[in-house]
């Protein structure tokens, strides 16, 4: 799964049923700090490291169906394993995709 900023700065969950794979994916430029961060507030937090941190709460509220959750427990017990969660933050660490970067650099 992935949380997609798209272009037009609207944020959403993509491929949700997909717990092995966990990203942030950004559309809009990096030049575009301040609309990028208030389009994550309550959603995501960017880190100084390359790195975002995903609120646990925001991803819950995709979707009530037991199996789903209990999908999103097991990948952040994975993650958990690895470092990758902010118990305090409540927070799954993920990391960033800048396709239009990767389509400039060709």
């Amino acid at each position: 799964m992935y949380v997609h900023v798209r272009p037009d700065f609207t944020v959403v969950l993509e491929e949700a049923q997909d717990f092995k794979r966990f990203k942030l994916v950004v559309a809009p430029s990096r030049g575009e700090e301040a609309r990028l961060k208030s389009a994550l507030a309550g959603i995501a937090t960017l880190s100084s490291e390359g790195h975002a941190w995903i609120s646990e709460a925001w991803l819950r509220r995709h979707d009530a169906a037991p199996g789903w959750q209990q999908g999103l427990d097991a990948m952040i017990a994975v993650a958990k394993k690895y470092g990758w969660v902010d118990e305090q933050a409540k927070a799954i660490r993920a990391h960033i995709e800048w396709p239009g970067e990767a389509a400039a650099k060709s």
